[in-house]
């Protein structure tokens, strides 16, 4: 393989590797953000504190329906 093609498979296998470490990162959260509600959070309380925005959490729990006024009161509040 020539030297620059090298670089590219090198830079290549970097971005790869942190995909599959997102992919896990994001999987964790997952759990994380399922056993906190399990255990009686507020979904304003969970956004704040993975600093996601009301739809990206949705998109994550798609069976919650996250009013943006109160996420915006909850974010407000624990600044």
């Amino acid at each position: 393989m020539e030297e620059h093609l090298k670089d590219v498979w090198t830079a290549s296998a970097a971005v790869e590797g942190l995909q599959v470490e997102m992919d896990q990162a994001e999987t964790n959260l997952d759990a994380a953000i399922d056993v906190a509600l399990k255990a009686g959070a507020a979904p304003e309380e969970i956004l704040v504190t993975a600093n996601l925005s009301p739809s990206e959490l949705s998109e994550r729990i798609p069976t919650l329906a996250i009013d943006d006024q109160a996420a915006e009161e909850s974010e407000a509040t624990a600044l």
